[in-house]
């Protein structure tokens, strides 16, 4: 029989996997407009960062005139972000430490994963820049496999130090603490 701790631990993952379901479900059929918490973000920093302007154009995305290249609802990251949530909410699900406030910690997991999606995708978007500044505009497949290796890369570095966090076994050093 399974206990009581395990079985909520077990519906907290079902429940995990059936919003992630759920997310790419809608994503499937998402526009521009409905992608925008994901988007505008990332068109801001690219354009704060890279120095340069866009333009929204309805219905096909943020348009950089002087790159010649457009963000689109194929850039908006979410497949990154719904595989980060995922990733770290099932961490923090299996993990031992946290005890009752697991599932708070595991929901708090999403503004975590929406910021690295933030931050990687902008940082994968600069890198598509500066190669077509230097002359090096990449292939299509190209594009993917940057863009995978990149995505693949933050999450990887963001899961191991997440698995450090809740996996620490040793009391945080605290200076000037009394023994």
């Amino acid at each position: 029989m399974i206990d009581r701790q395990r079985l909520k631990t077990l519906l907290m993952g079902g429940a995990l996997l059936a919003g992630a379901f759920a997310l790419k479900w809608w994503y499937r059929t998402a526009t521009i407009d409905e992608l925008d918490l994901l988007l505008s973000p990332v068109a801001r920093m690219v354009a704060l960062l890279g120095n340069t302007s866009y333009e929204l154009v309805a219905g096909k995305g943020y348009y950089f005139p002087d790159l010649n290249m457009v963000i689109d609802r194929s850039c908006s990251g979410t497949n990154f972000m719904v595989i980060a949530t995922a990733s770290f909410a099932f961490l923090v699900l299996k993990s031992r430490n946290g005890g009752c406030m697991r599932p708070l910690l595991a929901l708090l997991m999403l503004p975590a994963a929406y910021a690295l999606t933030l931050l990687t995708n902008t940082g994968r978007i600069l890198c598509m820049v500066a190669l077509q500044r230097v002359g090096r505009a990449p292939s299509a497949l190209a594009h993917e496999v940057i863009g995978a290796a990149i995505f693949l890369t933050a999450l990887v570095l963001a899961t191991l130090l997440l698995d450090r966090l809740t996996h620490r076994t040793t009391p945080p050093c605290v200076p000037f603490a009394i023994p």
